[in-house]
């Protein structure tokens, strides 16, 4: 009789493990996914914005105005700073990493947090200069 106790308890436990692990690849596969979906997203919002800005600070000849108001970054260093951080955040090899890394759970909601971070981060610049180009417009007008 305490035998099969044994068993059975032995028997449960590694039910309970397994179901565990599953649940957390599980809970894995999906944060990845997710950080995937997020990754591609912001690699497309970035580029468009990147480039729309430089169409618009090339429309309007401003290379050397500042970008910011309380900064002296230009809008040619605001593009090439973009440009690059573009070229290093999100290349291939940054995808592959998020494709293929083991990561634990910490380092895949870190990632999804930086992801979150780079997409609020993109539509606030970009809110800015639409806010920009827009008065610019209008002094075009007066």
């Amino acid at each position: 009789m305490d035998f099969m106790l044994m068993a059975t308890t032995a028997f449960l436990m590694v039910a309970l493990f397994y179901a565990s692990n599953s649940f957390e690849d599980a809970h894995m596969r999906s944060s990845r996914k997710r950080a995937l979906i997020l990754f591609r997203e912001n690699r497309e919002n970035s580029l468009k914005f990147y480039t729309e800005l430089e169409v618009y600070v090339s429309k309007n000849d401003i290379w050397s105005y500042n970008a910011f108001e309380d900064t002296d970054i230009t809008f040619a260093e605001l593009i090439d700073t973009l440009k690059e951080k573009h070229d290093i955040e999100y290349s291939d090899k940054a995808e592959t990493e998020i494709e293929k890394t083991k990561f634990t759970r910490t380092q895949i909601e870190d990632c999804l947090e930086r992801l979150d971070y780079e997409q609020e981060f993109i539509t606030s610049l970009e809110s800015n200069i639409q806010f920009r180009n827009i008065n610019f417009e209008k002094q075009d007008i007066a």
